[in-house]
């Protein structure tokens, strides 16, 4: 911890200067300064406290400006999120989790909200902050735990798992494709998938026997890579419940030559049924039009069936969807199992 020099004067302190990281006031205290430094470098504008017992620069680079006290224990904390958490996991055996964890990581839309999610050790205390924190008690296993600047969290498989142990499995299966998802070029993406299936599956048998944890295991038979979307995700979840046969995921059909010709959402290729979710804006501009009657002239003459899904279609776990599915199976010459094939 570097001081601040001033000119001998009785009337002033030494003053601490801080690098822009959330910092435990304790931390701080037993790094041989005293409350006066502290309450000296903080009148005089050189730390801030972000929230009780935590500390902070004055600035956070990609952040801004950290708001007052005030404004961090109330709805607009979000600037100083990375600080606060920063500061709840420092120099401890604990970890940013649930919720808060899966923000972070992209599991889950927005940023970071109140109240932060803390997991502690099974053993160790439960870290109570009404308003700021709410704690858990849980035996997280190392291998699971990473550090995301600065920030100590739970890995992106295990944050899987504390929301899938306590949503409702269409919930669960749908932040599941999400984890698995490969990043697409075609979209702008970079990079690796969040988890891996198996990453999701080593989670769970870590975690052993807890309440939900049966859900989990039928949660992931049912996840599969390469969903785009929620909805993509909950049709297919919907044809598992009808007894459909199960499609494909955004698999690429060939032409005869061998050449790339289009891609559905959802593919049944024994029947040849090309499944097209779209979403509100399908057919916001002349260009999007065009290029779905072409890709509807592609798929017919390849041999195939386009059915078109939309929002529309997705009510009562998708009744309209499934039925409009069904028939172009039942034309394609597919029989449900208890259903004789012949005849």
């Amino acid at each position: 911890m570097e001081l601040l020099s001033h000119p001998p004067d009785r009337r002033r302190r030494p003053a601490v200067i801080m690098p822009a990281l959330g910092r435990r006031r304790a931390r701080l205290l037993e790094e041989e300064l005293t409350r006066r430094d502290l309450e000296h470098s903080a009148a005089n504008g050189l730390v801030r406290r972000v929230a009780h017992g935590i500390y902070t620069g004055t600035e956070l680079p990609g952040i801004g400006g950290l708001p007052g006290e005030s404004e961090v224990l109330g709805a607009s904390a979000v600037p100083a999120h990375h600080a606060l958490l920063q500061g709840l996991t420092e120099d401890s055996d604990r970890v940013i989790s649930f919720d808060t964890a899966a923000v972070l990581w992209g599991l889950l839309p927005g940023e970071p909200g109140l109240p932060f999610h803390v997991t502690s050790p099974r053993e160790g205390p439960r870290v109570e902050r009404p308003g700021l924190v709410l704690g858990h008690r849980i035996e997280v296993s190392e291998r699971f735990i990473v550090t995301l600047d600065g920030v100590r969290l739970t890995h992106p498989a295990w944050t899987w798992l504390d929301l899938a142990l306590h949503r409702p499995l269409e919930q669960a299966l749908i932040l599941g494709d999400r984890a698995v998802r490969r990043p697409r070029r075609e979209y702008g993406e970079e990079g690796a998938p969040l988890a891996t299936l198996s990453e999701l599956r080593q989670a769970a048998v870590a975690r052993g026997r807890t309440k939900g944890i049966r859900q989990v295991r039928e949660v992931l038979e049912l996840i599969r890579v390469g969903s785009d979307s929620p909805q993509e995700t909950r049709l297919r979840y919907y044809m598992h419940l009808a007894g459909l046969p199960e499609p494909r995921v955004n698999p690429v059909i060939a032409h005869p030559s061998g050449y790339p010709w289009f891609e559905p959402d959802l593919a049944v290729e024994e029947f040849k049924v090309s499944i097209q979710y779209e979403g509100e804006d399908f057919h916001s501009s002349p260009a999007s039009v065009r290029k779905d009657v072409r890709r509807s002239e592609i798929t017919e003459e390849l041999g195939w069936v386009e059915v078109r899904i939309t929002q529309d279609h997705m009510a009562d776990q998708g009744r309209l969807a499934i039925a409009r599915i069904q028939r172009a199976l039942l034309q394609r010459g597919w029989r449900p199992p208890h259903l004789p094939t012949h005849g």
